[in-house]
């Protein structure tokens, strides 16, 4: 099955012909390693589903520090709702970590869909229920100590370790590549 047929049937039930249709509205988009989905500036006007790889969302600060705010990996939807609803620019870049395949739907695009497909609709709830409840966990994260951090980070997503550097692990978890290094390796003592 489809990744994007298999990730909507996790949520509600549509039919081979209303999936061909919610296809036929996506631009399919191939990323190499660090080029960018999204770029801090443009005007924000679609969503993404990652079919395949894995992206950084992140803000850069006027020291031109990094900070990231989210991640899109296999099987998750990315994009700057806040640009989107309040048609502005956006603040954030999205950057292909590893070679990406990914699917962009304007929002009118998705409007459309959402009047011919109801129950598209009720999935986006869904998903975006989850993704509120997941940006509310995070900003619990970023209040403790920076072992309590990571240990969370680990546990929840832990499986994607190992497609991260050290240093976007920290930007998500805001502090400093040196800062986890040193305590990883202070854990890591008897």
């Amino acid at each position: 099955m489809h990744t994007l047929h298999n990730h909507i049937a996790q949520f509600v039930h549509i039919t081979d012909e209303e999936f061909d249709l919610i296809l036929s509205q996506a631009k399919k988009r191939t990323l190499k390693k660090n080029q960018l989905l999204l770029e801090a500036g443009e005007l924000s006007s679609s969503d993404f589903f990652i079919l395949d790889g894995c992206v950084k969302q992140y803000h850069l600060d006027q020291a031109g520090q990094e900070h990231v705010i989210q991640y899109g990996f296999t099987g998750w939807w990315i994009g700057d709702w806040y640009a989107i609803m309040n048609k502005t620019s956006s603040k954030y870049h999205i950057e292909a970590i590893t070679v990406t395949q990914a699917l962009q739907f304007s929002v009118d695009s998705l409007e459309m869909l959402y009047q011919q497909i109801p129950q598209l609709e009720r999935y986006f709830r869904m998903i975006f229920q989850r993704g509120f409840a997941a940006q509310q966990l995070r900003i619990l994260w970023l209040q403790m100590p920076l072992k309590e951090r990571y240990l969370q980070f680990v546990e929840v997503y832990g499986y994607f370790e190992r497609m991260l550097s050290q240093k976007e692990i920290a930007s998500y978890l805001g502090t400093t590549r040196e800062s986890l290094s040193r305590m990883k390796k202070d854990r890591s003592k008897p």
